[in-house]
């Protein structure tokens, strides 16, 4: 019987033991989810904080471009070239589709016939029609292909380019003879659409 008692106390302590080592193994897992937790927590704040930051230099930065922009007289001018030009070959094109004329060799404007006007009318409204169909497809095609590869490294050379724009504008024209704000949609859209291309052969390898 005394053997017995002693087995029995001898398995007793063993489970207690068992228990307080469970016990501790349970304390030790909750601490370490508590840790990843706080440690997560952390690590998003700080995340938040660098991206609130970020978000504020580069507002920051803008700001200091569209002052520069002002400053820039050759900017603007080009600017509102590119805001003028379409709006005046529009209203001539309307003036025309009103009245269809042309330029004789003396530079006097004659005027066709009623039926031949009509004609013209009609020919120069689908053909602009045909124009911007086409151009709105053309437009949503390059859109959804641009989206494709649009990341941050994008915004940062549009920023960039535009600040070498702005402060290097007056330079630019002496040498080159075109409108800066073309110019900066030209560099950009050659850019993406050879990010396009290394994309689209990266894919087929």
């Amino acid at each position: 019987m005394e053997a017995v008692e002693q087995a029995q106390q001898k398995q007793e302590e063993a489970e207690k033991k068992v228990r307080t080592i469970q016990c501790q193994y349970n304390k030790l897992q909750e601490n370490e989810e508590t840790m990843k937790e706080k440690a997560d927590q952390k690590i998003k704040s700080l995340k938040q904080e660098m991206k609130e930051k970020t978000s504020f230099w580069q507002m920051v930065y803008i700001i200091f471009l569209v002052f520069e922009m002002i400053k820039s007289t050759v900017v603007q001018n080009d600017l509102f070239a590119c805001i003028k030009v379409p709006i005046r070959v529009w209203c001539r094109y309307v003036e025309w589709v009103i009245r269809p004329s042309e330029l004789n060799i003396l530079g006097e404007k004659e005027y066709f016939s009623t039926e031949w006007s009509w004609c013209l009318r009609v020919m120069a409204i689908v053909i602009v029609v045909g124009i911007v169909i086409a151009g709105e497809m053309f437009v949503l095609k390059k859109i959804e292909q641009y989206r494709r590869v649009w990341d941050k490294y994008s915004i940062r050379f549009i920023v960039v380019s535009l600040e070498m724009i702005i402060i290097s504008g007056d330079a630019l024209r002496r040498f080159m003879p075109i409108n800066l704000v073309v110019l900066f949609g030209m560099i950009n859209i050659a850019v993406m659409e050879i990010r396009i291309y290394c994309r689209g052969a990266n894919e087929i390898h």
